[in-house]
Parts: structure tokens; sequence; C-alpha cells
């Protein structure tokens, strides 16, 4: 062979090796993608299941304290022991229920929803007398105001009107259905405490410090706050579930879910 074939031949071998190793590496990059989005589905399931799983075991846990109680008095001054418990001022914050399961874990709290100021309630003064407790009276009645209006006042959009609308109707149904009045949630709530601090935050930044003072789920008692995630992973989901307290049993009310 001359030196001009063997150049070529030298050249050639040298792109296939090349172009090879291109394919190695792309084929290896895809397969490292979707190990990884396996990975994540797996801990998406994983963590789903187990935040259902605290939620059941927080409610199994509240109904038999429920039952225990003798009274109706008694059973809500259960749930501020429970959440006072939870927040002992002498010990790191402890969960209402946490466990394992396989490679999967969870954790809940509970929260006294009767204790807070509902921020979707037609009367502000309530609102007026937390706000002042961090802010001036002129700041404090103002915020107030703004968020009796929004929620009293339909929202611009008409898919969100439509929305707010078909809520209202919901929420009078069930009340007339039930035996009782109209419901204060108004015609445009505030769907969460996050939803309160995207709209008025910037303007409020004070609003963080009287989170744990605060709902949006005024017609709730019980608050079973759950996260779940597989162990060595970052994902965690995050259910917040509302309910209402019938005798000794808890009726669901909302569930409002998200990744964390």
């Amino acid at each position: 062979m001359t030196k001009p074939r063997r150049g070529a031949a030298l050249v050639t071998t040298l792109i296939l090796v090349v172009l090879l190793s291109a394919a190695t590496a792309v084929a290896a990059r895809g397969a490292r993608h979707a190990s990884r989005l396996a990975r994540n589905a797996e801990a998406s399931v994983v963590a789903r299941h187990m935040t259902e799983s605290a939620v059941l075991a927080a409610r199994l846990r509240i109904e038999a304290l429920l039952q225990a109680a003798p009274d109706s008095a008694s059973r809500l001054e259960l749930l501020d022991g429970i959440e006072s418990a939870m927040h002992n001022p002498m010990e790191p914050p402890q969960p209402f229920v946490a466990d394992t399961l396989d490679d999967g874990a969870f954790a809940a709290a509970v929260v006294n929803l009767g204790s807070r100021v509902n921020v979707n309630t037609d009367n502000p003064a309530a609102l007026i007398a937390l706000f002042r407790q961090a802010t001036d009276a002129a700041n404090a009645e103002r915020l107030a105001q703004r968020i009796a209006t929004r929620v009293h006042t339909l929202p611009l959009d008409v898919a969100a009107r439509a929305g707010a609308l078909r809520r209202q109707r919901q929420d009078s149904l069930a009340a007339a259905l039930l035996g009782r009045g109209e419901s204060a949630r108004g015609i445009n709530p505030f769907e969460s405490l996050d939803e309160l601090e995207a709209e008025f935050g910037a303007e409020a930044p004070w609003l963080a410090q009287l989170a744990d003072r605060l709902t949006v789920d005024g017609d709730g008692r019980v608050l079973i706050v759950a996260r779940g995630w597989q162990l060595n992973q970052d994902l965690t989901r995050e259910v917040q579930a509302v309910y209402a307290i019938e005798g000794s049993e808890l009726r669901l009310l909302r569930w409002r879910e998200r990744d964390r």
C-alpha cells in the first residue's frame, strides 16, 4: 500500500473512531437522562403514597382521641393540646405522626383552625386587631379593607369569575343541604396563604410573621399538613387536608397538594 493510501486509511479510521465516540457519548447521556427520569418518577410515586399515608395516620389518631373525649368542649380543648404539644418551646418541633415504610418516609402536623383568624371572613375587625401586632393602625386597617374588598369582589378575568361563582353556588348548596347558613367564604376567596402573600406580601412583608395565626379555611376545624418522600431523594410531596369535626369523626372539606 502506498503512503497516500495508508494516510487516507488512517484519516478514515480516526474519523470513524471520533464518530463512534460521539455516538457512545450521546447514548450514555441519553441513558443517564432516562435513568434520572425513572428515578424522579419513582420518587414522585413514593412521595405521593407516603403523603397520603401520613394524612390517613393523622386522621385515625385524631379520631381515636376524639372518641375518648367525653364531650364536645373536651374535644375542642383536645385540638389546642395537640398543637401545643408539637410546639413546646423547651423542645424541638415534633410531628404529630411520623414513620418510614420500606424506602419511603412521612410526617404530619396538625393545626387547630379554630384558633386562627380567617382572611376570608366578612368582618375585617379581627384582621385589623391581628395586623396591629405587626404594624401601625393605619397600615393594619388599610390592608384588612383591601383583603375584604378582594374577597367580596368578582375577579376581572372571565374564567376566574366563572370559577368564583361556581364555588359560591357549591358552598351555598352544601350549606343548604347541611342545614347551615350561607358560606362566609366570599365570591373570590383566597385559596391558600401563599396566594395571600403573593398578592400583598410585597407591600406588607410583616405578613410572614403572622402566618401561623391566619387561615383561609375558616369553615374547617382541623388542618392536617402532611409530607412524604422517598429516602435519599430531594422531592417532597405536601398535602393540606382541611376537616370539619362531626361528633368524633373528621369530614373532609378541602384537599390541596403540591411538590416541595
